[in-house]
C-alpha cells in the first residue's frame, strides 16, 4: 500500500455489487455516481466513449451526464476526456471534518509518536471487503505513501483490513466473503483463498495485530491493529505503520507493536470509544 515513489498504488477492492441503474429510482444520478467512481480510479483523463462502454450506455448519454457534472464543478475537462473536479475535494474535506476520529488521529500521532520512521495511517472497514483510508501521517523515514486519503483497497491484503475483519463475528466474515467472490491476488504473497484467510484471521484474533508482508506491494511491509470498540456493528477503524520490507526486523516490529498499542489506546480514549484492555 506504499511506495518510495509517487506512483499510484490503487488496487481495486471487491466490495459487493455496484448499483444497477436499471433498478434505481433515479438512474441518471446512479450513472453520475458511477462516472465519478470511474474517474477516481484513473490518474489520466477518461473520455466519454470509455465511460459509455463501461456503463453500457450511449456515448451521448455519458457526455450529457459529464456536462452536468462539469457545471457542478464535480468534474473538469482535460483534452478530450474528464477528470474529477475541485468540488469533490471540498466535499471530501467537509466530510472528513465531521469525523472526529480523523482529527483525533492526527492529535495522538503528534503527541505520542512524533518521530517514528514509519508512516501511520487510519482506515475504516466499509461494506464488503473494502478498506477506506481516512488519514495519513508521514514518518520521518524515507517511505512516502502513494495511497492517498480516500483511496480504497481490498481488506484481505492489508494489515488494517485483516485486523478489522478479525474483530467481526464469523457469520459476518463469511457473508462478506460470499458477496465478494474470488479474492484478488495483488502479489504472489496475497491471500487468495478463503481457507487461508480464515486461518490468518483466527491468528490475528489471538495476537491482536496483523501484517501485510508484501501482500499489497512488493518491497513493503505494514503492521496494523484495530482500534478497539465494543460494538462491531458500528464503524470499525484500524491503525497501521508502514515501512520498507528491509526495515521490518523483529526488533523494530516489537517497537511498532508498542507504538500501535499506544496510538490505539489514546485514540479510543480521545474519541470516547471503549478503552482497550491491556494485554
Amino acid at each position: 500500500m506504499a511506495r518510495t515513489t509517487r506512483a499510484t498504488t490503487h488496487a481495486a477492492a471487491a466490495a459487493g455489487e455496484a448499483p444497477d441503474p436499471a433498478r434505481s429510482k433515479a438512474p441518471a444520478v446512479t450513472r453520475a455516481a458511477a462516472i465519478l467512481d470511474m474517474l477516481a480510479e484513473h490518474d489520466s483523463p477518461v473520455g466519454p466513449s470509455e465511460l459509455a462502454r463501461n456503463l453500457g450506455i450511449a456515448k451521448s448519454s455519458a457526455l450529457y451526464i459529464c456536462e452536468a457534472l462539469l457545471h457542478a464543478d464535480l468534474v473538469r475537462r482535460e483534452g478530450a476526456g474528464f477528470q474529477l473536479g475541485h468540488k469533490v475535494l471540498s466535499l471530501s474535506a467537509a466530510y472528513l471534518a465531521g469525523i472526529d476520529i480523523v482529527s483525533a488521529f492526527y492529535h495522538v500521532c503528534r503527541e505520542h509518536a512524533p518521530d517514528i520512521p514509519e508512516t501511520a495511517q487510519l482506515s475504516t472497514l466499509d461494506r464488503g471487503l473494502e478498506v477506506t483510508y481516512l488519514a495519513k501521517r508521514e514518518g520521518v523515514g524515507p517511505v512516502r505513501l502513494a495511497s492517498d486519503i480516500g483511496r480504497h483497497l481490498i481488506a484481505t491484503t492489508t494489515a488494517t483490513g485483516k485486523a478489522m475483519l478479525s474483530r467481526l463475528d464469523w457469520p459476518d466474515v463469511e457473508a462478506r466473503l460470499r458477496a465478494a467472490g474470488p479474492l484478488p491476488r495483488l502479489t504472489p504473497r496475497s491471500i487468495a483463498d478463503a481457507s487461508g484467510l480464515r486461518n490468518e484471521l483466527a491468528a490475528i484474533r489471538e495476537q491482536g495485530y496483523a501484517v501485510d508482508d508484501e501482500e499489497t506491494l512488493p518491497g513493503m511491509f505494514c503492521i496494523g491493529r484495530a482500534v478497539p470498540t465494543g460494538d462491531t456493528r458500528r464503524h470499525l477503524y484500524g491503525i497501521s505503520l508502514t515501512m520498507l520490507k528491509a526495515a521490518a526486523t523483529e526488533e523494530r516490529l516489537q517497537v511498532c507493536r508498542r507504538n500501535l498499542d499506544v496510538l490505539a489506546e489514546n485514540l479510543a480514549a480521545r474519541c470516547g470509544i471503549e478503552h482497550p484492555r491491556p494485554r
